[in-house]
């Protein structure tokens, strides 16, 4: 074991300062991981998603026809929620779910391209959970006009 004084007569061993020193770089290292977490937080648009197989069933496409009764065109998803009155005479409102914002701005959308109280009609993927969701593929304004909400080649099914 190595053992000094220093200027102000303490005495000193070389263990105690590799532990010491251990500490201090664990401490560093944690605090440095720490701020670069931080800073890919504040600095970046976050990257987590969903699944999309978690909670639409590409393999059972429909298509629903309504009124819209509220628009959100925000993201992280445009949504639209529709009435619709289902096989027995019900009004059933369905949540239903676009691109972000940007990604159908980019098709030619805008806020205003669906308003409330338009009828449409809407082609998709069913929610899993909740069968009065549905993942926008397709939709039909009253005056024939069709707007694609695809993403991919593979988000187009064959309509049932």
């Amino acid at each position: 074991m190595l053992i000094w004084t220093d200027s102000k007569n303490r005495m000193h061993s070389f263990e105690h300062t590799v532990i010491r020193g251990d500490i201090f770089l664990r401490t560093s290292r944690i605090l440095l991981l720490s701020l670069l977490a931080t800073l890919s937080f504040a600095c970046n648009q976050t990257f987590a998603h969903h699944s999309y197989a978690a909670e639409f069933d590409r393999n059972n496409p429909t298509t629903i026809e309504g009124v819209v009764a509220e628009v959100w065109f925000r993201n992280p998803h445009v949504r639209y929620y529709i009435n619709v009155v289902d096989e027995n005479g019900e009004k059933v409102i369905w949540d239903t779910r676009g691109l972000s914002p940007v990604k159908l701005v980019r098709q030619g959308w805008t806020k205003d391209t669906i308003k409330v109280g338009d009828r449409i009609t809407m082609h998709g993927h069913l929610g899993l959970k909740n069968k009065t969701s549905l993942s926008i593929l397709e939709i039909t304004l009253a005056d024939g006009t069709v707007l694609s909400s695809s993403s991919v080649s593979y988000d187009v099914k064959e309509k049932k």
